[in-house]
């Protein structure tokens, strides 16, 4: 029987297509992904090129939220110890103004209430991996205190910046306190009524004393309100780093069902493709045989 040439070359190209079909199934199951050129799939490319995008942002987020969580929380800190010492001053202030102290008692509340200035003055120097966290934008000492005029006076020596945090999602979160806005400022400055509170009582000014406790008060208050903006600034970056490592995984979980191989079914694929190809190439060998010696025959 003489065989038609054409559905030879039929053959042939069924058998080189089943070849290519296992080389690309080969080469998925070998790398473990389900495209391996542009071509195979250009939509599943650029969703996996905006995944990789948003999952960058998503972990880059995370390790700046990281830092400044550990900024806040120390600044948190400062402001807590900053109010139990404001505390302990108003406390000893107040008892030195019952008037029944003599100068002497006096001089001790004074050197008393220096050791507390000198405390705060410290916290307000306070920084978190060479970075004071009350000096603003700029890496400066924030406050120096010159004691030889009376009452002392502290020159803050950052600037008044605001250091923020942008989350994926486009929220701005503040990041510090300027030490101008907390430790001098006009409605609580908390190193000078120190500083009025010690010439006070150094130099047994018992009515001025008593304004200048006000005025300490006023400024713990002021403090207080200011540490509750720094606990409200970690609480929100506290969620929103949670939120982006939860996001970052959900996308690494779309990524991963979007390009990795679906070993199994390839696994089946290959099989059945082999098992054409073997039968493709029979049919051809027998036909090819046939179509010869109908040739030498004729």
């Amino acid at each position: 029987m003489r065989v038609n040439p054409q559905y030879l070359n039929n053959v042939a190209g069924a058998i080189d297509q089943t070849t290519s079909v296992q080389q690309q199934l080969t080469e998925e199951l070998s790398n473990g992904t389900s495209i391996q050129h542009l071509s195979d799939n250009p939509s599943a490319v650029g969703e996996n090129v905006s995944l990789n995008s948003a999952i960058s942002s998503d972990v880059q987020y995370q390790q700046t939220a990281s830092s400044a969580q550990g900024m806040l929380q120390v600044t948190d800190s400062a402001l807590g110890s900053v109010v139990t010492q404001l505390t302990s001053a108003i406390s000893l202030a107040t008892q030195g103004n019952n008037g029944t102290l003599n100068p002497s008692n006096e001089q001790s509340i004074a050197t008393q209430l220096s050791g507390i200035r000198d405390e705060v003055l410290s916290l307000a120097n306070t920084s978190y991996l060479g970075q004071y966290v009350f000096s603003g934008s700029v890496n400066t000492e924030p406050f120096t205190l010159n004691s030889s005029t009376s009452p002392a006076t502290v020159t803050y020596n950052g600037d008044s910046a605001v250091n923020t945090i942008t989350t994926p999602d486009g929220q701005s979160i503040s990041l510090n306190l300027p030490g101008n806005q907390v430790f001098t400022a006009s409605g609580g400055n908390v190193l000078g009524s120190l500083n009025q509170l010690i010439s006070d009582y150094s130099s047994n000014n018992i009515t001025a004393a008593q304004n200048d406790i006000g005025q300490l008060s006023q400024a713990l208050n002021y403090v207080s309100e200011q540490r509750v903006a720094i606990d409200n600034s970690l609480s929100r970056i506290t969620a929103t780093s949670s939120y982006a490592q939860t996001q970052s995984t959900q996308l690494q979980s779309t990524q991963t069902n979007l390009m990795q191989a679906d070993v199994a079914g390839l696994s089946v694929q290959l099989k059945n493709a082999e098992t054409q190809q073997a039968a493709l190439s029979q049919v051809f060998s027998v036909l090819g045989s046939n179509s010869l010696f109908n040739d030498l025959t004729h």
